[in-house]
């Protein structure tokens, strides 16, 4: 998989440098792009001088700030194992979230907040994509993510394990009067649909973010940082 980007190529040499295959770079050089190339070569990483044109190709006309790596696939945790660990107390579940950027967006905001895992579907949902590693300005390297064939029965798992699991809804219950101590697992759904009933109605209650504006709602990375700030205030402050 090629990643491209000073961020994300930096967070893949520093996160898992035995992934990297190789790094390329282009000949006119940023002080970001020599910081990037100097770490790929203490870690012994191979790396490649090649023409702008030749990273277009390589980035699929993505942003690249002169710079790309070749990964070997991220590998998807495994759900059962992670949630086994009694240290797991913060989990996020993603229902049909397809685009990229905002997946990676909320990789962003989980490794921000300490999210230990994040549950996605294994079809209809963005994956770990170079886009969504991209969006994610490298979190996606340090992020436990899991892919589940059926949502509902994972959350039915994590109940089974002592957690509640609360699903975002403009009409919840306001976060910020809800006990979020304990082993927490918040689902957030997509911004056309929101979180679907057979997977709402798997969880124990629902939450939202009391508003003041004129808008009635966030963008779903948006809410997920609130949500996910307001976890962490009450139970690691």
């Amino acid at each position: 998989m090629i990643v491209y980007g000073a961020n994300p190529v930096l967070e893949a040499l520093r996160s898992h440098p035995r992934r990297v295959r190789y790094v390329a770079f282009a000949r006119e050089q940023s002080g970001r792009v020599q910081k990037v190339v100097a770490e790929a070569k203490a870690a012994g990483v191979a790396v490649r001088v090649l023409s702008t044109n030749e990273l277009n190709r390589l980035a699929g006309r993505g942003v690249h700030n002169g710079i790309v790596a070749d990964l070997a696939e991220g590998a998807y945790v495994d759900f059962d194992d992670v949630i086994a660990d009694e240290a797991t107390t913060f989990v996020l579940i993603l229902d049909g979230i397809t685009d990229p950027q905002n997946f990676g967006a909320i990789l962003r905001v989980a490794d921000g907040f300490g999210v230990q895992l994040v549950v996605v579907p294994a079809h209809d949902s963005a994956g770990l994509t170079a886009a969504a590693v991209k969006a994610s300005a490298g979190a996606s390297e340090w992020v436990a993510v899991a892919q589940v064939t059926n949502l509902a029965r994972a959350i039915e798992t994590l109940k089974e394990k002592g957690y509640w699991v609360y699903a975002a809804a403009a009409d919840g219950d306001r976060a910020d009067q809800i006990d979020f101590r304990g082993k927490v697992a918040l689902v957030l759904g997509s911004e056309g649909k929101g979180v679907r009933r057979n997977v709402g109605e798997h969880c124990d209650r629902t939450v939202s973010i009391p508003m003041f504006g004129h808008v009635d709602s966030f963008n779903v990375a948006t809410a997920a940082a609130v949500l996910c700030y307001e976890v962490v205030r009450q139970t690691r402050t």
